[in-house]
């Protein structure tokens, strides 16, 4: 029976693998795992890294300061700039509109922090979660403004959501975000302009047009790609803003 399966290699589940075949198939699935191996660590490495992003939703904690409105609402405090955004795919424009710009408020919500970038996502299950606080009641003896005009620069970079991309989710951002960072930014989460330099390190501008209103919708196909705009750089404490001149605006080719 050996001799004949030698002779005639025909594969029959009951027998012996035949040597002419088992010859044949044994490199070529060790061959196939090596490749499927080596095509998992190429796209790996085109992968950028998630990142350290924090959403802490275990800890509702609470934060004092003073409430800016335009172009987007946001907590100044003696401790940093936090962006303010409702839970899900909103921005907090309707909660905060009766409320007084300059005015001193604690905000009740969930931290959202990457590279010292923070946002607080505002616990709306809360009868209350922003309360109106007098002046002395402000933590660390209240917010001191110190804002500088940068000059004008061109930047490349990518429009983010800073929900998902400051830790919301992981990645949040590249072209597999865009859907998810439009929808984002559609419902009123503001955009940010991130830029990378050539050893990997970011910056994130706040985004406006060039008169520091909200970035309109008719340039929202330009999120999660990549692109070249020239604009007014500004920083207002910790926080960057970008006024862009949305007639500048290009995507970038891949060689760029």
């Amino acid at each position: 029976m050996s001799e004949q399966l030698e002779r005639d290699p025909f594969y029959v589940g009951y027998l012996p693998l035949p040597q002419a075949i088992k010859r044949f198939i044994v490199p070529w699935l060790v061959g196939n795992v090596v490749l499927a191996l080596g095509i998992a660590g190429v796209v790996a490495q085109q992968h950028g890294a998630p990142g350290d992003g924090v959403w802490d939703t275990a800890n509702l904690i609470q934060i004092n300061g003073k409430l800016v409105k335009e172009p987007y609402p946001l907590l100044q405090t003696s401790d940093g700039t936090y962006l303010l955004v409702e839970q899900g795919k909103i921005g907090s424009q309707d909660r905060v509109k009766d409320l007084q710009a300059g005015g001193h408020y604690e905000v009740s919500g969930y931290l959202i922090e990457r590279e010292g970038r923070k946002i607080i996502e505002i616990d709306g299950t809360l009868a209350e979660p922003i309360a109106s606080i007098d002046s002395d009641q402000v933590t660390g003896g209240g917010f001191v403004s110190d804002t500088a005009d940068l000059g004008t620069h061109t930047l490349r970079g990518e429009i983010v959501d800073p929900k998902c991309y400051l830790g919301a989710m992981q990645p949040g951002d590249g072209k597999t975000h865009k859907v998810c960072a439009t929808l984002c930014i559609k419902g009123g989460i503001p955009p940010m302009l991130l830029v990378r330099d050539v050893k990997g390190a970011t910056a994130a501008y706040l985004l406006t047009d060039h008169e520091g209103k909200p970035f309109p919708g008719s340039y929202h196909e330009y999120i999660a790609d990549p692109i070249e705009i020239t604009g007014q750089v500004l920083r207002d404490n910790d926080l960057l803003m970008f006024r862009a001149d949305l007639d500048s605006i290009r995507r970038l080719g891949a060689n760029e």
